[in-house]
C-alpha cells in the first residue's frame, strides 16, 4: 500500500486492538496517518510494504520483542525515527532501547497530549532520515555545549542523529561511544581541569559527584563551553568530528603511547580516550590539549 507524502505515516507496533484505534484517531487529529502491526513479524512487514516515517514499539518488556524490532531495522538500514513505549521513561530497557537506536519514548499509560508531543518532535527527524541528495557534495555543522556532565549522552544522541545518519549503524554506535568518551573528557579534564589522578581518587573514595560540583560552582570554570565541528564529504565518504573545550589543556602523549597495557585501566586513568581512538585511530590532539580531531568512514 504506497501512499501520498502529504501525511507523515506511523507505524505502531502493539497488540491492544483498543489502544490501536485510540491512537490512530488521535493521530488523525494531529495530521498523521497510523498503521498498526500487533507484534514484531509484522511489523517488519508492514516495513517493507508501507514504508512508514515513524515507528512506535511497545519494549514488551518479558520477551524484549521491541530491543529486537529496533535491531532488526537498523541491520536492514532503515534510519527512521523508533520511539519506544516503556512503563518506566528511565528504566533500563529504555537506556538500552536507545543504545540499540531509539529516538525517544513515550510512557505508558499514554496520554495524548504526550503522544502529540512526542509526534511533533520526530515529525522533524524523520524529514532528515532520508538519504541525502545525490547532489550534496559537503556539509558543515557546529555544536556549543554547556560543561555539564550529566546532558553528554543526551547531547551525543541527538548530535548523532544530526550528523551521522548515512552511516552504518555499527559505525554508529561506536561513534556514540567515542564522542561520549571525548565530550566528558573535554569537560572534566578540559573545563574543569581535573586530573586524571584526582578522578581516579575521587572514584576511589566515592565523591566524585561532589568533586564536579565544586568544579561547576567555580566562576572560572563554570561558563566554559565545548565546541563541537562536523564536516562531511559525501564524495570521500567520510565525516571529521572537531571538538575543542576552553581549558588549559591536558598531558594526552603519556596516554595514547600505551598500547598493550591498555584494557587494564581504570576509570580516571585515560581508558576512555584509549578505547575512542582503538575505534577511530587516527584520532589526534593539538599541542596543547584542548582539541581533538578524528574521521568516521561513511562506508
Amino acid at each position: 500500500m504506497k501512499r501520498g507524502r502529504s501525511s507523515c505515516t506511523v507505524l505502531l507496533v502493539n497488540p491492544s486492538r483498543d489502544l490501536q484505534a485510540d491512537l490512530s484517531r488521535d493521530a488523525e487529529r494531529l495530521g498523521f496517518t497510523l498503521i498498526s502491526a500487533s507484534n514484531s513479524s509484522e511489523a517488519v512487514a508492514s516495513f517493507e510494504r508501507d514504508s512508514p516515517d515513524v515507528v512506535i514499539t511497545d519494549l514488551f518488556s518479558s520477551d524484549e520483542t521491541g530491543l529486537a524490532l529496533i535491531h532488526e531495522l537498523r541491520s536492514r538500514g532503515k534510519t527512521c525515527p523508533v520511539v519506544v513505549v516503556s512503563p518506566e521513561a528511565s528504566g533500563p530497557m529504555v537506556a538500552e532501547a536507545f543504545r540499540a537506536g531509539a529516538t525517544d519514548y513515550l510512557r505508558k499509560p499514554i496520554v495524548e497530549e504526550e503522544f502529540a508531543d512526542v509526534l511533533s518532535r520526530v515529525r522533524g527527524l524523520a524529514a532528515r532520515a532520508v538519504a541525502p541528495s545525490s547532489a550534496l557534495l559537503t556539509f558543515e555543522q557546529r555544536f556549543v555545549l554547556a560543561s555539564d556532565p550529566t546532558s553528554v549522552e543526551e547531547a551525543v544522541l541527538w548530535m548523532t542523529q544530526m550528523t551521522a545518519m548515512m552511516a552504518p549503524e555499527t559505525v554508529q554506535v561506536g561513534l556514540r561511544g567515542a564522542l561520549q568518551e571525548l565530550l566528558l573528557n573535554a569537560v572534566e579534564h578540559g573545563n574543569f581541569e581535573i586530573s586524571h589522578d584526582e578522578k581516579k581518587q575521587a572514584v576511589a573514595e566515592g565523591r566524585y559527584d561532589v568533586l564536579l560540583s565544586e568544579r561547576s560552582a567555580r566562576p572560572e570554570l563554570r561558563d566554559r563551553r565545548v565546541v563541537v565541528e562536523v564536516s562531511c564529504d559525501t564524495r570521500a565518504r567520510r565525516l571529521r568530528y572537531c571538538i575543542r573545550d576552553e581549558g588549559n589543556g591536558f598531558e594526552w602523549k603519556t596516554i595514547l603511547s600505551r598500547k598493550a597495557d591498555w584494557i587494564g585501566l581504570t576509570e580516571g586513568s585515560g581508558r576512555g580516550l584509549l578505547l575512542a581512538r582503538s575505534l577511530f585511530p587516527d584520532l589526534s590532539y593539538n599541542e596543547q590539549g584542548n582539541e581533538v580531531t578524528f574521521t568516521v568512514p561513511l562506508g
